[in-house]
């Protein structure tokens, strides 16, 4: 509804356009006196007059108004007061503007209207006599100056006789020369005209009231635009053609918003400030256009468009904080439109999808820019409305031809290309479809075949089932008779080993915490008392399981012989001759054998709380007074291949206090894997937890080491048979 109304609107203005320009007065209604310098004003186009020629004198006296004044010495200006092209100094704050009329008899007595528009604040004499003033001058401090513009609102004005009259304006702006040097506005005066009350009437609602629904229309049609494509952006970003359209249509909206505020606002200040940030903005049109070219039709964005962005923000940058600087935004407005000419044409001569679409109405609106560029800099002033007659009437409907050029040529665009995709997946629905049948067809055959090989597999299932469980049941068989034979041997060993509750009648105070791996193990422990000398072993053979086991019965039986049978009491001693008789054992002496087998071990023996001790690769651990001390063992194993020469085991004798810990024991509590990250624990870790708790008895510490070390492994495999002596005196 809104668009339809804004169309009716232009439609109107079109109307009345036409209207006035076809009315055009033969009679001269107003013309200057015979002054030096003077023109004649005559109505020659749509009834109004522009009033170009002022006699002018800056400065403030009230005795200016005064008709019979003699101003022969003022300078003839153009009241607009451009300051690019008037010398210096020419206006200071406040001025007067003179002008001698003569009125034709046909208009004397009847209403005319003076229609003005200016940026500061104006008082307006008609023969000395003060008729309108708008805005408030304040000569004493100009802090108190209101400027208001009137926007050609026509104000009645009467000539009572022929005689010549002077209209006299005296024109106040204070902030006119900063306006110019910070806000680069050139114009510091004012523009009057002179028309019959119904010309001006129709002239303001042309150029008003019509012209701000022309100028909304545009305002929210480019930024619908904006927004819809920003959307499709937003769903689709790999098309990011419609986000440079995106910012390409609002910056040319912002533009038209800023129109509007011109045309309808009446404080300078607020207006010049909101077009500032409006004109910043429309800034990005050039750019955006660029930049939607480029990802149509290249596949990347070539490396001179980033020389382009780099150049518009220094341009940007120098318009916000240098305001005098033009020359570098003309330079690269016409680098903008010449590369847009030269990638669309470029696309159209290479016969690229859509180029002659979208050529049609960048081209249109790229050379009527170019042209409205050219005419600008050359100082040709194209009138877009009333004033401009019937040329003024075609290029104002070119304008809104050529601004909606672009977007009516990137909407065929798009919907063109949206039908080519509606196209291509109607293709391809088609060719699923038709692979969809043809996969039916391959899947009912593969079920046909499959169904025939399920039948032969059932069959082949059942026979290889049938041959499995027969199969499984000799597994069960031959593992039933390999377990009954492990846990045998088992026996032999719980047999051989001494037993654990024979240990208090040797020592009143010690515990053995022994943990196969397997149901038999290669750690063994042998404990004893021989001539007063109470002694007890920590050993680990080679290898675990069945294997280690026959080691363990082999050194638990040659052990028994040297200290129970020889009375072999001295730990080195028994070391020294445990290695002999296992290498006779284990045939190691024969340079053929290739057995490399042996075990580590600790032997301790008490006496009167002294203690000896003697190892072969298994240290032993003294804690007195909270302190643990180490006794390093020989770093050599019992058995393998070493020569005679190369083993020497040391005895080692220390004397006992009451509470002192003695502990030996094998590898495998140390090398156990497990807790959060299922590193080992770690000899540094068995070594704190033996310190932590030996102030307990060795019942205790044993429970705890047991419970400590079954928390760590949690659902780890254990790796190593484990075994710990404790002792405590």
């Amino acid at each position: 509804m809104l668009y339809i109304w804004l169309m009716k609107k232009i439609l109107l203005a079109v109307f009345l356009s036409i209207k006035i320009v076809a009315f055009a007065q033969n009679d001269a209604v107003f013309r200057l006196d015979s002054l030096p310098n003077a023109q004649e004003y005559t109505v020659n186009d749509p009834g109004l007059i522009v009033l170009t020629s002022w006699k002018y004198h800056k400065g403030d006296d009230i005795r200016w108004a005064d008709p019979n004044f003699e101003d022969q010495s003022w300078i003839f200006v153009a009241p607009e007061l451009n300051f690019d092209s008037m010398p210096k100094n020419t206006f200071e704050n406040i001025a007067w503007f003179r002008l001698h009329i003569a009125v034709d008899t046909s208009f004397v007595d009847k209403t005319l209207a003076l229609l003005i528009t200016h940026s500061g604040a104006s008082e307006i004499y008609l023969d000395g006599k003060l008729i309108h003033s708008f805005g408030k001058i304040d000569t004493k401090n100009s802090a108190n100056e209101e400027r208001y513009d009137p926007q050609e609102v026509p104000v009645d004005i009467r000539f009572e006789k022929t005689r010549s009259h002077v209209l006299a304006i005296r024109y106040a702006n204070s902030t006119a020369m900063s306006d110019y040097k910070n806000r680069n506005v050139t114009l510091g005066g004012f523009n009057l005209k002179f028309a019959q009350i119904r010309e001006a009437i129709v002239y303001k609602y042309v150029n008003s009231n019509i012209i701000t629904a022309i100028f909304i229309f545009y305002f929210t049609f480019f930024i619908a635009l904006s927004f819809l494509h920003f959307t499709f952006f937003l769903f689709y970003r790999t098309n990011k053609s419609n986000l440079y359209y995106s910012i390409f249509a609002g910056a040319f909206g912002t533009y038209f918003l800023s129109l509007v505020i011109s045309k309808n606002f009446m404080f300078p200040d607020f207006v010049t400030s909101i077009n500032q940030i409006a004109n910043t903005f429309s800034d990005f049109y050039m750019p955006a256009l660029l930049a939607m070219l480029y990802s149509i039709f290249y596949k990347k964005m070539p490396k001179i468009f980033w020389l382009w962005i780099i150049l518009f923000g220094i341009d940007l940058l120098l318009a916000i904080f240098y305001k005098e600087v033009k020359q570098l935004g003309y330079l690269l407005s016409l680098i903008f439109i010449i590369e847009s000419l030269r990638i669309i044409i470029a696309s159209i001569y290479k016969k690229q999808e859509g180029s002659w679409i979208l050529g049609s109405g960048i081209i249109t609106t790229v050379g009527f820019f170019a042209l409205f560029f050219i005419l600008s800099i050359s100082g040709v002033r194209v009138n877009f409305n009333s004033q401009g007659g019937w040329s003024g009437l075609f290029f104002g409907l070119l304008v809104i031809y050529v601004t909606l050029s672009i977007p009516l040529s990137m909407t065929i665009y798009l919907a063109r290309d949206f039908s080519k995709t509606s196209k291509n997946l109607e293709k391809k629905l088609i060719e699923v479809e038709s692979l969809s049948a043809k996969s039916m067809e391959q899947e009912k055959e593969k079920q046909k075949i499959l169904e025939a090989q399920k039948e032969m597999l059932e069959v082949q299932v059942k026979e290889r089932t049938t041959e499995i469980v027969e199969q499984k049941k000799v597994i069960e068989e031959k593992n039933k008779d390999i377990t009954d034979s492990i846990n045998y041997a088992k026996r032999i060993q719980e047999a051989i080993l001494p037993d654990q509750k024979l240990l208090p009648q040797i020592f009143s105070n010690a515990a053995i915490l022994f943990k196969p791996k397997d149901i038999v193990s290669g750690d063994f422990y042998w404990f004893g008392e021989k001539d007063g000398k109470k002694i007890i072993i920590a050993a680990d053979c080679t290898g675990h399981g069945v294997p280690g086991s026959l080691m363990s019965m082999i050194g638990s039986n040659i052990l028994s012989h040297l200290i129970v049978e020889k009375a072999i009491t001295k730990p080195n001693e028994i070391l020294n001759n445990l290695h002999k008789e296992i290498r006779i054992a284990l045939k190691q002496n024969d340079e053929k054998t290739e057995t490399r087998d042996g075990m580590d071990i600790a032997i301790v023996s008490i006496e009167n709380n002294i203690l000896q001790y003697a190892g072969a690769q298994r240290p032993l651990w003294i804690i007195k007074n909270n302190k643990l001390e180490e006794i390093k063992a020989n770093k050599f194993s019992i058995g393998g291949i070493q020569h005679e020469e190369e083993r020497v085991f040391t005895n080692h004798t220390f004397n006992l206090e009451k509470d002192d810990c003695i502990y030996i024991f094998s590898d495998g509590y140390a090398d156990q894997f497990g807790g959060e990250t299922g590193k080992k624990f770690m000899t540094k870790n068995f070594k704190q937890l033996l310190v932590n708790i030996n102030e307990k008895n060795i019942l205790e510490q044993k429970e705890i080491v047991n419970k400590t070390i079954k928390n760590w492994k949690s659902a780890t495999e254990q790796v190593d048979d484990i075994l710990v002596i404790g002792i405590k005196i």
